[in-house]
């Protein structure tokens, strides 16, 4: 989904829940909305803190804990997950509309980068095996593959 597309979407579902669309948030939203990979809360603050500075807006900074609290918002309205690489902490992406294309993490244990794949023949075998063999509905997954990029590969 193109970002003005997806930033849109965003934007309608915090507004259709009744929640005010304050330069923070449409800040924050515009992030999720454009971001490839997954944000700390340091990250988002940082970016979006930079980006006010950069399009000539209120020198004042978008404080951590509005960051903080708005990210969990968006996981409670289900308009963002939170994932863990176990780095000790969470990042945050947006999380995917049911028509949206479906994708799982690959975290270099070197450098920590950290990209997106799509399709996931492994896990939809495996919740197929367990629904059938435990009666348990499977409703959603993760999964993260760890190893070493081609950049650290090459050093």
């Amino acid at each position: 989904m193109p970002i003005d597309a997806e930033y849109n979407r965003l934007l309608s579902a915090l507004k259709g829940q009744g929640y005010r669309l304050t330069n923070p948030r449409r800040a924050l939203v515009r992030l999720l909305a454009g971001s490839g990979e997954p944000l700390s809360i340091q990250e988002m603050h940082a970016a979006v803190n930079e980006s006010v500075v950069r399009e000539g807006g209120s020198d004042e900074d978008i404080n951590l804990v509005t960051v903080y609290r708005f990210a969990n918002l968006l996981v409670d309205l289900r308009l963002a997950r939170r994932v863990e690489f176990g780095q000790g902490y969470y990042r945050y992406e947006r999380e995917e509309p049911q028509s949206g294309p479906h994708h799982h993490h690959l975290v270099c244990n070197r450098c920590g980068k950290i990209e997106d794949f799509q399709g996931c023949d492994i896990a939809q075998t495996l919740s197929a095996r367990l629904e059938a063999e435990s009666g348990f509905k499977v409703e959603r997954h993760q999964l993260e593959m760890y190893g070493t990029c081609p950049s650290c590969q090459s050093t």
